[in-house]
């Protein structure tokens, strides 16, 4: 096969398209569902100045999916930001149970599932694929920090050698970048749909950019000061489930208590490590690797935060207790997987610009000695690790409290560790307008329920729903048998 010659390649450049900031794509684009369903949509790319407070010129690009509204004359658009950072708002889109809920928005809007920068379908994105890990690489704490700061840093190092700019990838850049769509789609307003970190996303937005934003509702939400978990709040959470599973029926007191089993468990496998058998995702080998405490503690913490996955957290401590490492397999081989292969610097060099106060990092290193999760809760904010990013420190108004009179409904679960609801409260005394809804039983995703979708659309179609609260049903906790036939299907 003949290459082209260098004359050739100066011409195909010179005919490379030249984009400017702001500019605004749109085309007909057939979205599908993971039900493999079909959607009329319009795929649109923009493109923004990677860093606007900096003399380059440097364009990033931003995808975002357009479902057009059925209504004659449409409110606002509904712009959705997901959580993350890092999480797609199209991979979301793309779940049944959450289109199910942007077309219900549809009766009244058009609905926008933008892909935030650095993110999806925006560019740019992943790193390129890097060595495996060490086998040992989740033995300790100690050698799972190497590996995780290493990492970034060579992730870090690539961009920078491609020109990017990391301190770019803000939040308040994110949320500039939400006012540069509106501007590009000449509407008047915009309101806002977000998720977990969407929220700081829409809470910057709200502080920067209020007098364009019609209505917005938050789920799960984080404001300043809010991004560095708080170890003990991971305790708690923990002790509920722990109790639930206790007084469940059906269980014949299988897991009598998760809390205490969990110590016991912690304690055994800091001193001999369990043996995990995972695939890597690269060559399709087996192999089997050493799982210390550090990663148990991690596992539970997330799984903490999700209804689908909180449930089977007493069927994996008490198999883990029986020398069963089954229900760990898919945490361990994600993470594994992730380290060499889906690694995205950008969801660090997000958290880590954001930064901490002073005393929010020393509250959370207190709880950190008295909790049975230690540190893991906010790894993601390691001060190596943000080093190794370029974001060890706060900028811009990511620590300030959030004033504004713009609608807002602000929608918590009583079962959410990762922002639990008291975090709403603090963030609801500045917004003047501000209404809550409480889901009793709820975890950090509430917007797939039915009875949630139903008041957030009427919010956003124009609404005042007041204070409200729902109850789902509790947690049902699956035997280990039942939870290892779960994930093998």
């Amino acid at each position: 096969m003949l290459s082209p010659s260098p004359a050739v390649l100066l011409v195909l450049g010179a005919l490379a398209p030249v984009h400017h900031a702001g500019e605004l794509s749109l085309q007909p684009y057939l979205f599908q569902t993971f039900d493999g369903s079909f959607h009329k949509a319009e795929l649109g790319h923009l493109w923004v100045r990677d860093n606007r407070d900096a003399a380059s010129d440097r364009l990033i690009e931003l995808a975002f999916v357009r479902f057009k509204s059925f209504a004659p004359k449409p409110r606002s658009p509904v712009v959705f930001l997901s959580g993350g950072p890092g999480v797609p708002g199209t991979a979301i889109g793309r779940v049944p149970v959450y289109h199910r809920l942007f077309e219900r928005i549809q009766s009244t809007a058009d609905v926008i599932l933008l892909d935030q920068r650095g993110v999806g379908m925006s560019s740019p994105t992943l790193c390129p694929e890097g060595p495996p890990p060490p086998a040992g690489v989740f033995a300790t704490e100690s050698s799972f920090r190497e590996a995780l700061t290493t990492r970034a840093h060579a992730c870090a190092d690539y961009w920078r050698g491609e020109g990017l700019d990391l301190a770019a990838f803000t939040t308040s850049a994110s949320a500039d970048d939400v006012e540069d769509l509106r501007v590009a789609l000449q509407e008047d307003k915009i309101s806002l749909l977000a998720q977990s970190y969407g929220t700081a996303v829409a809470l910057a937005a709200i502080r920067r950019h209020g007098a364009h934003l019609d209505r917005v509702a938050l789920a799960g939400s984080e404001g300043p000061d809010q991004n560095l978990h708080l170890p003990l709040v991971f305790d708690f959470a923990l002790r509920r489930i722990s109790i639930l599973a206790a007084a469940a029926s059906g269980l014949n007191g299988a897991f009598p208590d998760t809390f205490e089993e969990f110590q016991h468990v912690l304690d055994r496998i800091d001193k001999e490590p369990l043996l995990v058998p995972i695939q890597m995702e690269r060559t399709k080998q087996m192999i089997t690797v050493p799982v210390g405490a550090f990663l148990l503690r991690l596992a539970v913490r997330n799984m903490l935060s999700s209804g689908p996955q909180a449930d089977r957290i007493p069927a994996l401590v008490y198999s883990v207790a029986h020398g069963d490492a089954t229900l760990l397999i898919p945490a361990v081989q994600n993470l594994y997987n992730f380290l060499s292969s889906g690694f995205s610097v950008v969801q660090f060099a997000v958290s880590c610009s954001d930064g901490w106060s002073a005393e929010r990092r020393r509250l959370a290193e207190a709880q950190a000695s008295l909790s049975v999760f230690g540190d893991a809760p906010f790894i993601h904010l390691d001060p190596r690790l943000c080093d190794a990013v370029g974001g060890a420190s706060p900028q811009g108004d990511s620590l300030l409290p959030v004033r504004s009179s713009v609608p807002t409904l602000l929608v918590s679960g009583t079962l959410d560790s990762n922002t639990p609801a008291s975090q709403s409260e603090e963030i609801r005394w500045g917004l003047s307008n501000g209404e809550s809804l409480r889901v009793d039983n709820g975890f950090h995703e509430t917007l797939h329920s039915p009875d949630v979708q139903t008041i957030v659309t009427g919010f956003l179609s124009g609404a005042d729903v007041g204070d409200r609260a729902i109850r789902l049903p509790p947690p049902s906790f699956l035997t280990i048998e039942k939870a290892k036939a779960a994930r093998a299907r």
